[in-house]
């Protein structure tokens, strides 16, 4: 009976300790700007219009209303507390990673390109870090999500079953849009609407059901 009473008054003791201390905050051990390669992947600086054309000649106009968006993301490195209490925060240590984003809407405001350059981390207690392309594109109600892996920051292989990129765009080495020869495309197609991009040069194409529209240069 002894025993019971001390065990239960340790148990009791043990969570109210355990409340009454919280986790420290986040700690920030690092910094990691964007590789070269991922920041010249996208070609804009926030102010250009894209203007893309269908067969018939109709046009749709795009701009960035906020342009060039530069932020910074918390890439957690390791754990270092988790308080003792079911779905309780956590504390880690962290790289703070640059992003850049660019917002294209539609002058009908009917359509939506979203376009992020990241950084991910491919291991905990590592610091493996690459660099992945984040492709949003919206026509009315329908929409998708897309990545693609630009870089990675370490030596040796990323098993891109790995991360978190799941819907990964396919690479095309030569395609041809409305007769007109392409080199190293990107491409993803859901929910009836599609988008091609190259890197440097950005989205070159966009379709909706079997409607093509091409960027005019």
């Amino acid at each position: 009976m002894q025993y019971r009473v001390l065990y239960f008054s340790i148990t009791l003791l043990t969570l109210l300790f355990a409340a009454a201390c919280g986790c420290p905050p986040d700690e920030e051990i690092g910094q990691i700007g964007l590789s070269e390669t991922a920041r010249n992947f996208l070609p804009y600086d926030g102010t250009e219009t894209l203007l893309f054309a269908d067969e018939a000649g109709n046009t749709i106009r795009f701009t960035a209303p906020r342009g060039e968006e530069e932020g910074t993301d918390q890439v957690c490195i390791r754990t270092i507390c988790t308080e003792a209490r079911f779905n309780s925060p956590s504390s880690c240590e962290y790289f703070k990673a640059d992003n850049q984003r660019y917002v294209f809407v539609s002058e009908d405001q009917e359509r939506l390109i979203d376009l992020l350059v990241y950084t991910l981390l491919y291991q905990r207690d590592t610091e493996n870090f690459y660099d992945a392309l984040q492709v949003s594109y919206a026509s009315g109600p329908p929409s998708f999500v897309a990545d693609w892996l630009i870089e990675t920051r370490f030596s040796g292989t990323i098993d891109v079953a790995d991360t978190p990129l799941d819907n990964l765009m396919s690479f095309e080495e030569e395609i041809t849009l409305r007769g007109k020869p392409y080199t190293e495309v990107l491409r993803f197609r859901q929910n009836e609407l599609g988008i091609y991009l190259q890197a440097g040069k950005g989205v070159i194409a966009l379709e909706e059901g079997d409607q093509l529209w091409l960027l005019q240069e």
